[in-house]
């Protein structure tokens, strides 16, 4: 089974970066051109400020897809992890071992919390914010089926052991 992060938060993500990436390259271009026709100094300021500001908008995009969401495939195998942006090159999974994965545990703050699996000497965080809710609940269901919930006691030991 395949989990990838599908809230609401990312769908509103993938849709903002084309506003101010386009309102950049629109200012960018339009500074550009009036710097080279009138040789302003603040056109030009205009122009590194449009040009920094579309650099940043790409890079955030960039660090979502690559680097932030993550696609998890629970498999017979064992759970699969992979960013995003990876699977549209076709790249493989970093395959965890069921043999591996030691438990895992639901951490719930205000901020909605995350997933914890404890792979053999790490700690694998889930952010519970980059699933739908149904989703996240299902990976959690998936999960539990092949490993085991950590207890009070037991999960600061589990810890302890991963770090």
């Amino acid at each position: 089974m395949s989990f990838r992060p599908d809230s609401p938060l990312n769908r509103l993500v993938i849709l903002w970066p084309g506003v101010p990436i386009a309102a950049c390259a629109l200012g960018f271009v339009l500074a550009v051109v009036e710097i080279s026709e009138t040789h302003s100094g603040s056109f030009a300021a205009l122009a590194i400020a449009m040009g920094c500001g579309m650099a940043f908008s790409l890079g955030l995009l960039f660090h979502s897809f690559f680097i932030e969401w993550t696609e998890v495939i629970v498999s017979h195998e064992g759970v699969a992890l992979r960013p995003v942006g990876h699977a549209w090159l076709n790249r493989q999974p970093r395959l965890i071992p069921w043999d591996r994965v030691h438990g895992m545990n639901q951490v719930i703050t205000r901020k909605g919390g995350h997933l914890e699996i404890a792979a053999g000497s790490q700690v694998v965080k889930l952010d519970r914010a980059l699933f739908r809710e149904d989703t996240f609940e299902n990976l959690c269901a998936a999960l539990a089926q092949r490993t085991r919930q950590w207890g009070a006691a037991g999960y600061d030991d589990e810890l302890a052991t991963a770090a």
